[in-house]
C-alpha cells in the first residue's frame, strides 16, 4: 500500500483543514482537538491562532476550504478581546496584581474596575529609618537612603546602584491601589508615631481617597492625623475603630457618626480622665489602653455602664495598675474569688441582671451577664 509522506501531509493545506473538521464534526474540543493535531503533524505545522479561526468557522457551519482569511482575518491583541473574555481573565488574578494591571491602560482600568476588589489588610508603618508597606500577604520595606527611601532590593532605572524607587513614587502607586472605585479594605492599619518625617507624612494623607470601604481601622498618629483618616473612612461600614491620643484631643472622632456607629471601639490613651468617659458610657464594647488607672475613673464608669442597656463588654487595661488598691476601693457584692482572678458583680439597677467585673495584674474586664 502506497503511503503517504509525512512532510508531503504537513504542509498540504487543505489535509489541514480536513483534520480540523473531522474534529469539529466529532464534537473534540479545541485545546484537546489542537493537541491531537500537534502530535500527529508536529508542533510547527499549524499556528494555534490559525487553527482557532479554521475550527470556530467549521464549527459555525462554513466549510469552504477555499475561502481566503486575508479578506476577514486580523490578528488580535490582548485589549481586543471581548469584554466579557478579558474581565475572565482578570478575574484569575490576585487583587494587587489588578493593581498593576489597572495601570497599563484606559480599557484595563475600566476592566479592573467593574468588578469590586477586596484586600484582606492594607498597613504602612513609619519608623525611624524605614517605611513598612503591607497588601494582604505581601510586605515591602523602604529605607532610608541619601536623604530619601530606598525599596531593599529594588531599584529605578538610572540610579547609581541601579535600583532605587523614592517614597514620592511608592505614595503615587499606593494611591492608584485606593483609587479602585469598589475597593473593600477588611483592615487598614496606618502607624505613624511621633514626629518622624513630616513630610512623608503628609504625602501619605493625601494618597487618601474622599471615601474608603473599611471594616477595621487601625490609626496611630497625631489626633489631626487621626481626625483626618478617620473623616475618609465610610461610617456606616466601619465596624471597629482603635485609636490612639488624649481623650482631650480626640474629642471630634468622639462626636463622629464613625465612633458612634463603629461595634467595637479601642482608644489607647495616655491617661483617661473622668469628663472623657461619657464618650463611652452609651457604647455597647470598647477597650482602652492607658498608661496609668485612676480608680476613680473607674467607678464613674462603671456606674455609667450600668445603666447603659445596651452594653455588653468592655476591657481597661493600664500599664500602670495597683490591684490592691482597686480590691479595696471597689465595694460589691458577692464577691468570688478565682485562681489568679479576683471577680466582682455589680447589681445592674431595675433588674435582675449583673455586672461581672474581673481584676488582673494589668487591669480588668467588665461582661453585662443576665
Amino acid at each position: 500500500m502506497h503511503k503517504i509522506p509525512r512532510e508531503l501531509l504537513k504542509t498540504n493545506v487543505n489535509y489541514h483543514k480536513s483534520c480540523i473538521l473531522y474534529d469539529v464534526a466529532l464534537g473534540v474540543p479545541i485545546f484537546e482537538s489542537y493537541q491531537n493535531f500537534c502530535v500527529a503533524n508536529g508542533d510547527d505545522s499549524m499556528e494555534y491562532n490559525d487553527y482557532e479561526y479554521w475550527y470556530y468557522r467549521f464549527y459555525s457551519g462554513d466549510v469552504d476550504f477555499e475561502h481566503e482569511r486575508r479578506i476577514d482575518s486580523k490578528v488580535k491583541t490582548l485589549t481586543e478581546l471581548p469584554l466579557e473574555i478579558l474581565g475572565m481573565i482578570t478575574g484569575y488574578l490576585e487583587p494587587e496584581e489588578r493593581v498593576d494591571l489597572r495601570l497599563t491602560s484606559k480599557k484595563f482600568k475600566a476592566i479592573v474596575d467593574m468588578e469590586p476588589v477586596t484586600f484582606k489588610q492594607i498597613a504602612v508603618e513609619l519608623r525611624p529609618n524605614a517605611l513598612i508597606l503591607c497588601i494582604n500577604e505581601k510586605c515591602f520595606e523602604y529605607n532610608i537612603g541619601n536623604g530619601r527611601f530606598i525599596r531593599n532590593g529594588y531599584a529605578d532605572e538610572g540610579s547609581e546602584n541601579g535600583a532605587e524607587e523614592g517614597l514620592e513614587t511608592v505614595l503615587n502607586r499606593f494611591a492608584q491601589v485606593l483609587k479602585h472605585p469598589k475597593l473593600r479594605i477588611d483592615r487598614l492599619a496606618l502607624i505613624l508615631p511621633a514626629d518622624l518625617f513630616p513630610e512623608e507624612r503628609e504625602l501619605l494623607l493625601k494618597s487618601l481617597p474622599r471615601s474608603l470601604d473599611v471594616k477595621t481601622a487601625l490609626i496611630q498618629g497625631s489626633a489631626n492625623e487621626t481626625l483626618t483618616i478617620v473623616s475618609h473612612l465610610k461610617p456606616g461600614v466601619l465596624k471597629e475603630l482603635w485609636i490612639t491620643g488624649c481623650p482631650q484631643q480626640l474629642t471630634p472622632i468622639f462626636e463622629s457618626e464613625h465612633w458612634k456607629q463603629a461595634e467595637l471601639t479601642k482608644l489607647s490613651s495616655c491617661q483617661i480622665y473622668s469628663k472623657s468617659f461619657p464618650f463611652f458610657y452609651n457604647f455597647e464594647r470598647f477597650e482602652i489602653s492607658v498608661i496609668l488607672m485612676e480608680l476613680v475613673d473607674v467607678q464613674l464608669l462603671i456606674n455609667n455602664i450600668a445603666k447603659n442597656p445596651s452594653f455588653k463588654h468592655c476591657s481597661l487595661k493600664a500599664l500602670i495598675f495597683n490591684l490592691a488598691v482597686f480590691v479595696n476601693g471597689l465595694n460589691m457584692e458577692d464577691t468570688l474569688e478565682n485562681p489568679g482572678i479576683i471577680t466582682y458583680r455589680y447589681p445592674v439597677p431595675n433588674s435582675t441582671g449583673y455586672l461581672e467585673i474581673r481584676l488582673f495584674n494589668n487591669g480588668i474586664s467588665i461582661d453585662r451577664r443576665h
